[in-house]
Formats: structure tokens, sequence, C-alpha cells
């Protein structure tokens, strides 16, 4: 149990490594590439369709890619240490509950075997 435990540990954090990586490579690029989806956007196959379900879907993407455009420039050069300090909180919070997991299945295991020997 406590090698599933600490199995499952390690997959999540490979997760959150992968995670980490791939927004901190996205926030190193130049914010000009949110502005290039706006043309994505109105090529939309279906949008009619869409449009039906969720009326003025097109303008609220478009409102979404200038905020994310504009909070990409924002953070700037910063964006790293947020992205690896965010990081560092999520592997210590997975360690903490691999830990934590694994103290409550020796106690119970502990427990066990005191129920056993009586």
């Amino acid at each position: 149990m406590i090698a599933f435990i600490w199995i499952v540990a390690a997959l999540l954090l490979a997760l959150w490594s992968l995670g980490a990586w791939g927004l901190h490579t996205l926030l190193l690029a130049d914010a000009g590439w949110v502005g290039d989806l706006s043309e994505l956007i109105d090529r939309v196959p279906y949008a009619d369709v869409i449009d039906r379900w969720f009326p003025g879907w097109q303008g609220l993407m478009h409102a979404l890619l200038d905020l994310a455009q504009s909070t990409l420039g924002l953070l700037g050069t910063a964006a790293p240490l947020i992205v690896w300090s965010a990081w560092a909180v999520g592997a210590l919070g997975l360690a903490l509950v691999g830990g934590f997991l694994t103290l409550v299945v020796v106690l119970l295991r502990r427990d066990e075997r005191r129920r056993a020997a009586a």
C-alpha cells in the first residue's frame, strides 16, 4: 500500500512538473502569439451552431484573448519565478499528502497487529 501511495505521488509530481514546464515555456514566449489566435477564432468550423447554443461566444473569446495578452505582458519577466514558486508549493503539498497517507497506513497496520496479538 505504501508503494502504491508513493507511485501515485510520483506520477502526480511528474504531471505537475510537466504542466509547470509547459506553462513556463508559454510564458517565456512573446505575448504577441496570443493575438494570432484571433484569426483562428474567426475561422472556427460550425461557428453558427456554437452561436445558437452560446450567443456572442466569439466576442467573449476575443475579449478573453485581449485579457490574456495584457496579463502576459504585465507578468513579463516575473512569470518564471511565479510558475516555479507555484510548482514548489504544489510539489511540497504532494509530498506532504504522500507522507500523511503513509503515516495513516503505518498507524492502521500497527493497530491491526495489536488487535491480532490480543
